[in-house]
């Protein structure tokens, strides 16, 4: 008998509630239980920040003007502008027979669910072996690939990153499904130490599914694309959804 995969397909909702909603379900989470799969969207727009940096590096007024939220992450990683894209959030167990032991097992296995998605549109996905140690220290998810992050042709398309407490985990991440994540560095404060990648560098270096599909995708477009991505999910882990 296949293992169980909780699934929560839900609307668009402000940073805030999303962090808060994800952080929930870390903290509900006992070992064992069956692994939860939340896919999402965003509305209003908003920029998130990794759990470990500072607000100094960001325009409040500007992302306000803009009509944006401004949101911490329960997680670490880099700045990231959520506008036109698909979210995925992961609780579960490690150590487990599904995710294994460790953070790198864990971003494996979860990886093979999110290539398969992009395999099954016909995008020819690969993982990323990692960064230089300058684009590490960058403030922006965006402007390099990770390791264990998801390009296609070379560009980034999927950002993810990784809290474990104790045994068990919360993933999350952004797949790109139009340009508007390009917004992001007219919400940062210049810094000569660590200087943000302007608009033209990202759109070098990031591609989106509208891109990569050949047309623009809709709220509905996106939308629908949701019930495909968790059904992969369960393809790739031999879990039934419930």
């Amino acid at each position: 008998m296949a293992g169980k995969l909780r699934i929560l397909i839900e609307g668009a909702a402000d940073g805030a509630t999303n962090m808060a909603r994800d952080a929930a379900l870390l903290d509900e989470h006992r070992p064992g239980d069956p692994p939860v799969l939340r896919l999402y969207r965003w509305r209003p727009f908003a920029v998130s920040y990794g759990y470990h940096q500072s607000l100094e590096g960001f325009d409040a007024g500007a992302i306000a003007a803009a009509g944006y939220g401004l949101v911490r992450r329960p997680t670490g990683g880099r700045a990231i502008l959520h506008a036109d894209e698909l979210t995925y959030a992961v609780v579960g167990t490690s150590p487990s027979e599904l995710f294994g032991t460790t953070l790198h097992q864990t971003y494996t296995r979860i990886n093979e669910a999110l290539v398969l998605f992009l395999r099954d549109l016909g995008l020819p996905a690969d993982v990323s072996g990692g960064e230089s140690r300058d684009d590490a220290r960058g403030m922006v998810c965006f402007k390099s690939a990770g390791r264990h992050e998801i390009n296609v042709r070379g560009r980034k398309l999927v950002g993810s990153a990784q809290r474990r407490r104790g045994d068990v985990f919360l993933q999350h991440g952004s797949i790109l499904a139009g340009p508007a994540h390009l917004e992001l560095p007219r919400f940062l404060h210049p810094d000569a130490r660590r200087p943000a990648p302007d608009r033209a560098t990202l759109a070098m270096v990031t591609t989106d599914l509208g891109q990569l599909l050949g047309a623009p995708l809709d709220d509905e477009g996106q939308s629908q694309l949701l019930p495909r991505l968790a059904d992969a999910f369960c393809r790739a882990w031999g879990l039934d959804a419930v």
